[in-house]
């Protein structure tokens, strides 16, 4: 069914939506998946939900982030209410000009969006979350088949699709767990110098007065999180910091052409 058609009669579909909730005979629909061209030459998978299941993921997409925004550290930009590009670069450069970070370690997370460990991400949900149908009815939309372009149905093992609606704040649940919290909490800790992580959704830059402490965060293995984190090959780095530099380097980190 269109969203055009779905609109047509949209309270009584509503109401059939929320009678199949309560009956437990709602099931979630194949997933469409689209790819579109990135900037390296290779594709990006996009999932298309279904009408009425993107309906139902925005009311618990409002669910969970009444829920964990109060929970969120303040290194989680992106994919959040109010928090956005302008508010990472606003803050990111205050940090820069009077923070004595001189090295950083930039990387992004290897497949993130396709490779999220399904049983990990529900473990992290039920630590705030006592309600078995809810969270059944996340495992639905994490379980859904998606119908590739070529006709074939694909049973994800793990990963959220990209384009659902609900994909970006399950990504911040997992990465507020398994590395938010881990680099604060551990991490940081233990590090003699000043640290601090700064995460755009699931790109990261830890930021380091001391240059050795930059090099070990940096090594394969090193003290990192796990619960299916893996920053891709060639994707970190230990950069030495100038405020110049990094004012162009988070522009391009975050995407944001725009003067500051």
């Amino acid at each position: 069914m269109s969203a055009a058609e779905h609109e047509a009669n949209l309270a009584e579909n509503i109401k059939q939506l929320v009678e199949r909730l309560k009956r437990k005979s709602y099931r979630a629909k194949l997933v469409r998946r689209h790819y579109i061209p990135m900037g390296n030459g290779g594709v990006r998978p996009l999932g298309i939900p279904a009408t009425e299941d993107k309906l139902l993921q925005l009311a618990v997409k409002r669910l969970l982030e009444a829920i964990y925004e109060q929970d969120f550290l303040s290194c989680s930009y992106g994919c959040r209410p109010l928090v956005g590009a302008r508010t990472a670069v606003d803050e990111l450069r205050v940090k820069l000009q009077f923070g004595g970070y001189h090295h950083l370690v930039e990387a992004d997370i290897k497949g993130f969006f396709d490779h999220l460990s399904h049983e990990w991400l529900m473990r992290m949900l039920a630590e705030r979350i006592d309600d078995e149908p809810f969270l059944r009815l996340i495992k639905k939309w994490l379980k859904a088949g998606v119908l590739d372009t070529d006709g074939q149905v694909l049973r994800p093992e793990s990963g959220t699709p990209q384009g659902g609606i609900i994909s970006p704040v399950l990504a911040n649940v997992y990465l507020h767990y398994a590395l938010d919290l881990w680099f604060e909490r551990v991490f940081r800790r233990g590090c003699k110098g000043a640290a601090f992580l700064h995460r755009y959704a699931d790109e990261l830059r830890d930021h380091f007065s001391l240059a050795a402490e930059a090099s070990i965060h940096e090594e394969p293995g090193a003290g990192k999180p796990h619960a299916g984190i893996c920053a891709g090959p060639a994707g970190s780095a230990v950069l030495p910091q100038s405020l110049s530099k990094a004012t162009t380097e988070m522009l391009s980190y975050l995407q944001f052409r725009e003067a500051l």
